[in-house]
Parts: C-alpha cells; structure tokens; sequence
C-alpha cells in the first residue's frame, strides 16, 4: 500500500496529519493538488474598499445594524424620485 502522509497546523493551533493512502499499484502524488480552500483568499483592493464603504455594507442577517441599512434605502429611494421627476417633468 502506497501512503503519502503531511503534518500542518490548524487554526487553534494543534497540529494535524493528512493520511493519503492507495491500496492499488498506483503510486499516491500530491504535488499540485489543494486538499481545502486556501486560508488567505486574494481580494483586490478595489473590492476590499468597497465592502468598506457605505454601499457596500452587509444587508443580510449578520449585518452590523439598521441604520445604515435604512440611510441606504432612503439614499436609493430619493434618488429614484428625483429620476422619475425629471423623467415626467417632460
């Protein structure tokens, strides 16, 4: 049996051992292969500034609080009156 064990370190800090076995003829590679997400995910700047801003903020249930929900919603809702104004003014 081909075996293709690696140690790592996990979040709470404990030390784990990955066991990859074969009970075949072939032999057990890993080389460019990922077993799980990578821990740092890349994120452009752009889009880390934007989750930053006001309008980026989180609307759903882990959100931080209201008020910046409903100052966003009243943002989006005045600027769709202004719109639908100058839209029938004419």
């Amino acid at each position: 049996m081909n075996n293709l064990s690696k140690n790592y370190v996990n979040d709470e800090g404990n030390e784990e051992t990955i066991v990859a076995s074969s009970s075949d003829n072939y032999t057990v590679k890993l080389d460019n292969y990922t077993l799980s997400n990578q821990k740092g995910k890349k994120e452009s700047k752009l889009s880390k500034k934007f989750k930053g801003s006001f309008l980026g903020a989180d609307i759903g249930i882990k959100s931080g609080g209201f008020s910046t929900i409903a100052i966003l919603a009243t943002v989006i809702a005045l600027a769709v009156l202004v719109t639908l104004y100058f839209i029938w003014r004419f």
